[in-house]
């Protein structure tokens, strides 16, 4: 049976983009390699197994949560080392064509898609905001995530209570996320079921205002601090929040 192809993201690029062997990969699965779709637009993709991601042998691998934690990390991580030299346009994780052939194909009827993509994130990435309603004496965290897998951590280990929040410390977060429009292209907003939680979004930065967007951030933490408001910035990240391709798992 033959091996499928995976597909991480779109990139575009003159010239054909340089992997090396030290790029993270699938589980179980090759080194990633751009595949030419024409037009200066490249795929990453790796070579991975049938047996392993196939739709019946994946029902089962859906269940391994410790599999499905390492296929996270490896596709965020290759999405990100992309994007550190190109504009990026992100594949849903798991998505899986029959042969390269058949990927090249799809990545053709997307082409429109793509390009749009590609051109609305162009030299931008995406930075997270959190504002969280804390006890005033709570301390912000100056430690950030620097990697897909501490990324994970972090987010798995952020508490899912706290205190309730006050007038003042709603009002405070709306004032600061108005502020931060004026560093965002585009700003999503990520609903939250946590009572404490008062913002949770995601903003598209060009490279050239982050500096002043972590400077504007910083900033607020030590006026919010005493209300008993805690801000955390982390990024940059790939633009997950902003592009939508029509990935699919193994039914192409």
């Amino acid at each position: 049976m033959a091996d499928l192809i995976y597909a991480y993201c779109a990139v575009r690029a003159s010239t054909r983009p340089t992997v090396t062997p030290r790029w993270p990969h699938m589980p179980g699965g090759s080194f990633p390699r751009p595949l030419a779709i024409g037009s200066g637009l490249w795929l990453m993709v790796s070579t991975v197994p049938t047996t392993e991601y196939e739709e019946s042998g994946l029902a089962a691998r859906l269940t391994d949560v410790e599999w499905v934690a390492q296929c996270g990390v490896a596709h965020h991580d290759v999405i990100a080392r992309a994007g550190r030299t190109h504009a990026v346009a992100p594949f849903r994780l798991l998505t899986l064509f029959r042969s390269e052939e058949r990927a090249t194909e799809e990545a053709m009827r997307l082409k429109t898609t793509i390009e749009q993509a590609l051109d609305r994130v162009s030299d931008r990435r995406e930075w997270v905001i959190r504002v969280a309603a804390v006890s005033a004496s709570a301390q912000p965290s100056r430690k950030r995530p620097t990697s897909g897998t501490s990324y994970l951590m972090a987010r798995a280990s952020q508490p899912r209570t706290g205190v309730a929040p006050t007038p003042g410390a709603r009002r405070a977060a709306r004032e600061l996320v108005a502020d931060l429009t004026a560093y965002a292209d585009q700003i999503v907003t990520r609903p939250s079921e946590a009572a404490h939680v008062l913002y949770d979004g995601a903003l598209l930065v060009s490279r050239e205002k982050e500096t002043d967007l972590g400077k504007t951030v910083r900033q607020w933490e030590t006026r919010l601090a005493p209300i008993g408001c805690r801000v955390s910035l982390t990024g940059p990240w790939p633009p997950y929040s902003f592009i939508s391709l029509d990935g699919r798992r193994s039914n192409h």
